[in-house]
């Protein structure tokens, strides 16, 4: 229920064709320009705690790091484990059900890490989380159940509310799930064109189950350089 999980609110990015992946719409002066504008928006919505796939969090923060295993470690309990960490609320989650990501430390950018898990990771993935004081929680034992996650994230955490930042798979994740309460899109003065380009939300044809998700238009602002700002509602 609603008031068990936080207040899901996603912000993402796009051309007018709905296109997400900046990184395909070349490095000119305006177009960094636009990319920027992410931030700010993130920056003036204020929610303090992000969530994001595995694949987004290891293209865009951890640099493709690899994870570092323990060896010979005695077996470990699949309990979620709360590193240490400030009251400040600011928080970088990943979702990472088979344990691929490359921790160094637990802050992101000044963010608290918290790494979502299922059970079947390895023990010296764990006792290296550990070391180094990442936060990390169980949503399952072999797929990640969102609905769990949640619950854990405000329980344990305490967050109340949190910003869902991609990619396309996790927020398709979300939505079929029906655990979206807001959309923030930046709709940039561009048009991509590429067939190759993920949108917003993809859902693979075998796991959809839905209808078109309904929305309800709450806000439509436009800034500088031409972005729209579009909010809806669900």
């Amino acid at each position: 229920m609603k008031e068990e999980r936080p207040y899901v609110t996603c912000l993402m990015m796009t051309s007018v064709d709905g296109k997400i992946l900046g990184e395909k719409w070349g490095n000119s002066e305006k177009m960094e320009i636009l990319r920027g504008k992410f931030e700010q928006i993130h920056e003036e919505i204020g929610i303090k705690a992000w969530i994001v796939g595995r694949t987004s969090m290891e293209k865009d923060f951890t640099d493709f790091a690899k994870p570092v295993i323990k060896d010979d470690q005695p077996p470990m309990d699949r309990n979620d484990y709360v590193g240490k960490h400030d009251d400040s609320g600011r928080f970088a989650i990943a979702l990472d059900g088979k344990a691929k990501l490359g921790w160094a430390e637990s802050t992101m950018q000044g963010d608290h890490v918290i790494t979502i898990l299922t059970e079947q990771v390895k023990d010296g993935y764990l006792a290296h989380l550990q070391d180094i004081g990442v936060s990390y929680i169980f949503a399952g034992k072999n797929e990640i159940d969102l609905t769990v996650a949640l619950n854990k994230l405000r329980s344990l955490f305490g967050i109340e509310k949190l910003m869902l930042e991609g990619g396309a798979r996790i927020n398709g994740s979300f939505l079929q799930a029906g655990l979206i309460d807001e959309l923030h899109q930046l709709l940039l003065p561009i048009a991509d064109g590429g067939t190759e380009t993920s949108s917003i939300f993809e859902i693979d044809l075998k796991d959809k189950t839905n209808d078109a998700t309904l929305m309800k238009l709450k806000k439509v602002k436009q800034i500088e350089d031409d972005v729209l700002w579009l909010n809806y509602i669900f």
